[in-house]
């Protein structure tokens, strides 16, 4: 098994970090590759996500999406991304087109710091 992510970053993590690196390596059994592949799966996977977004005017269709990208935040622990979007259903309820910039913003932000984990 190759050695976490944690062990490769150590002194990067903090609790301000857009990622938990702890839940990753915990969802993930301590997996590097598997943490590898879940994370280019996570930026993939939310870039569609706010494109379509952007572009659906179903409002189930747009809730379905938006609690999507929640259930995978959570899974990787982009806790700040899983709030936006918790944020973003309850807004929708009352406003199919609520504003998305707290969840976008949340996204580019998680997906710097998966770019800086990747590369670094």
């Amino acid at each position: 098994m190759a050695p976490s992510s944690m062990a490769r970053v150590a002194g990067r993590a903090s609790p301000e970090a857009p990622i938990d690196l702890v839940q990753l390596a915990t969802n993930t059994l301590g997996n590097r590759d598997l943490e590898v592949q879940v994370l280019h799966l996570f930026k993939s996977q939310s870039r569609l996500t706010l494109e379509r977004l952007e572009s659906e005017t179903d409002t189930a269709a747009r809730m379905d999406l938006v609690h999507t990208l929640k259930g995978s935040a959570r899974a990787i622990g982009a806790q700040r991304v899983a709030t936006a979007c918790e944020s973003l259903e309850g807004n929708m309820k009352t406003a199919a087109n609520a504003p998305t910039e707290r969840l976008v913003a949340a996204v580019d932000e998680a997906n710097g710091y998966i770019c800086d984990l990747l590369e670094g």
